[in-house]
């Protein structure tokens, strides 16, 4: 086989020409591979390249350097220049292969690379605001918008932020902005109708701090904010309303049950009145003292107690006497509510309970459980009986009696799986 040093100058020369090519791409490889501060592996490998690719390039020259002047072969061209030829050939071409792998790493590394002006690319699209500076105001990195906003508010882009953000907290030199609000956070209006809302936070960063000053457009949550506003003045005056009507209802139900107490009384003694007047009538022998001594011995006990037990009456009693009278059992954990308005919306709200526990579970047994709180009343209600097919559509006494609980200022909620519960929450006084 031919030895390298048997070739002629012209197919030496081709050989040094690939070699110094392939050199200056290792070393360029290396290069990239230090800048881009890649893993150890890939630095190592890159001066291992070069490194060989110096040997065989120093090797051929003193080839071509010996074979020229006629003098003795020194170390590297004895190496080389008594190599075959083709494995000489083999040896540039797998330093060819190793550059070419190195080429598609470092392409496809610089492609999933975030690289400066990716980062400003990516910061310029962002429909925010966004500004880095230093601690003396010196701006670091500023996107398309920050400058857009500080152009509209200043006509001028941001060339010290620390000044930027003292302006917008005093408004000075704002010809073209509102200042809305300026704590916890500076909300400002532009002349476009949109509002930023402006942040300042600061990040820490190695032993240095970095600061940085967002601006988030928040017209949208702005304009739902002031709905939001209108909605619940409107609901406030709504639900003043219902108080009054609340209290005209209580008191015209009251003025109701005194009536029907007073009509009570009126016909009881009307009735006593006219059996005296009977008794007046008759003859001695045919007159009964001791039925007339009952009929009014009952009147003076109406007239006596009628008044004071009309609004005290015990409704307890006669739910209990309701639940006897159906077969079901009421047992119960907890006092009742000492005030009268807030007992007789859970009596009536156990009312309902009893109708659907016999009518719709078919249970005998009604479950209830009442705790009071320092500003709130709790109350629990369950049943024995079938638990409900499907989700319980309120209407009628339900619909009545969550209509009541939330005129009260209380909270309603009912539960349909796995079994019936209907909870009461009752503000206490007022």
């Amino acid at each position: 086989m031919i030895l390298y040093y048997e070739l002629s100058g012209m197919e030496r020369g081709m050989y040094g020409i690939c070699t110094i090519i392939l050199m200056m791409a290792a070393i360029a490889i290396l290069v990239t591979v230090c800048t881009r501060h890649m893993e150890l592996r890939y630095a190592l490998s890159a001066f291992v390249l070069a490194t060989a690719l110096l040997f065989v390039l120093q090797g051929l020259t003193d080839v071509n350097y010996q074979m020229i002047s006629g003098g003795s072969f020194c170390y590297f061209a004895k190496v080389i220049g008594r190599l075959p030829w083709a494995f000489v050939a083999l040896l540039l071409l797998l330093c060819a292969i190793i550059e070419s792998i190195f080429v598609w790493v470092l392409w496809r590394e610089k492609k999933n690379r975030l690289t400066p002006g990716a980062i400003k690319e990516g910061m310029d699209a962002l429909p925010d605001g966004i500004c880095f500076f230093s601690a003396d105001g010196q701006p670091l990195l500023v996107n398309i918008q920050m400058n857009r906003i500080s152009g509209e508010l200043f006509d001028t882009e941001i060339l010290n932020a620390e000044d930027f953000w003292k302006q917008l907290k005093t408004g000075e030199r704002m010809g073209n902005g509102v200042i809305l609000r300026t704590e916890p956070t500076v909300l400002v209006r532009t002349e476009d109708g949109k509002i930023w809302d402006f942040h300042r936070n600061i990040l820490a960063i190695g032993h240095s701090e970095i600061q940085e000053l967002i601006a988030y457009d928040v017209t949208r949550q702005y304009e739902l904010y002031g709905e939001l506003e209108k909605q619940n003045q409107r609901l406030s005056r709504i639900n003043e309303r219902l108080r009054l009507y609340s209290r005209e209802v209580e008191q015209i139900t009251a003025e109701n049950e005194i009536l029907t107490a007073k009509i009570k009384v009126h016909d009881n003694v009307g009735r006593s009145l006219l059996a005296f007047r009977s008794y007046l009538t008759q003859s001695p022998a045919e007159r009964d003292q001791e039925q007339l001594l009952l009929l009014w011995r009952y009147t003076i006990e109406v007239l006596k107690n009628e008044a004071d037990n009309v609004n005290q009456q015990d409704r307890w009693g006669l739910l209990l006497k309701a639940a006897q009278a159906v077969d079901v059992t009421i047992v119960r954990e907890g006092e009742l509510p000492e005030s009268e308005k807030e007992k007789n919306i859970l009596i009536a709200a156990l009312h309902e309970c009893l109708t659907n526990t016999v009518k719709h579970a078919n249970g005998n047994e009604l479950y209830v459980s009442i705790r009071s709180g320092d500003t709130s009343i709790m109350a629990k209600m369950t049943n024995n009986g079938a638990p409900p097919h499907g989700r319980i559509e309120e209407t009628g006494g339900l619909k009545n009696l969550r209509r009541t609980i939330e005129t009260a200022g209380g909270i309603m909620t009912i539960e349909s799986s796995p079994r019936f519960v209907l909870q009461v929450e009752l503000p206490k006084g007022e």
